[in-house]
């Protein structure tokens, strides 16, 4: 008797720990574009990764990465993430805050913001006026054969695009 309930207790743990589901074991990515570019940053010392797991963004399945970089390419350490598109066509490269702003400069962070945009092409700055934050996002279309190059890429071009916006910004940040 006291085996068949270890048994029993034992089943249940089990199963509770399997109902947890990609939650619980969030080392392995679900698409096989996040899986490549995982496995081909592994090992940088100035890169930090986190995988979140599958978000809705802009009404499409994407699977997000935090990441971290600190190295010598940039002054700053910059916090953004990169989102793998469900059907692996595309990539978005996305920093939530470039700066935080006073939002009582709002129409003159409009101006730089709106300058800086006419002046590029791929990446692109949003105000938002709920936080008073301004954001820098890029859409990248990839193959499964470029998805490792074109991220590598995109990562570095956020980093340094941020970091020139910031010093352009850096008076209205607060």
């Amino acid at each position: 008797m006291k085996t068949a309930r270890s048994f029993l207790a034992f089943t249940l743990v089990i199963t509770l720990l399997l109902s947890l589901g990609s939650t619980a074991f969030a080392d392995s990515a679900a698409y096989r574009n996040t899986q490549a570019f995982l496995r081909e940053i592994d090992g940088y010392t100035d890169l930090t990764a986190t995988l979140v797991g599958v978000i809705d963004f802009a009404g499409e399945n994407y699977e997000q990465v935090k990441l971290s970089y600190k190295g010598d390419a940039s002054d700053y350490t910059s916090n953004f993430s990169i989102l793998f598109n469900e059907d692996q066509a595309d990539i978005v490269v996305y920093m939530g805050q470039v700066i935080k702003f006073d939002g009582s400069r709002l129409s003159e962070v409009l101006d730089a913001v709106n300058s800086i945009n006419a002046q590029t092409t791929g990446m692109k700055l949003y105000v938002d006026t709920s936080d008073n934050t301004v954001s820098a996002e890029l859409l990248q279309l990839v193959t499964e054969d470029s998805v490792v190059e074109l991220s590598l890429s995109a990562v570095g071009f956020l980093i340094g695009f941020t970091d020139k916006v910031y010093e352009h910004l850096a008076d209205y940040a607060i």
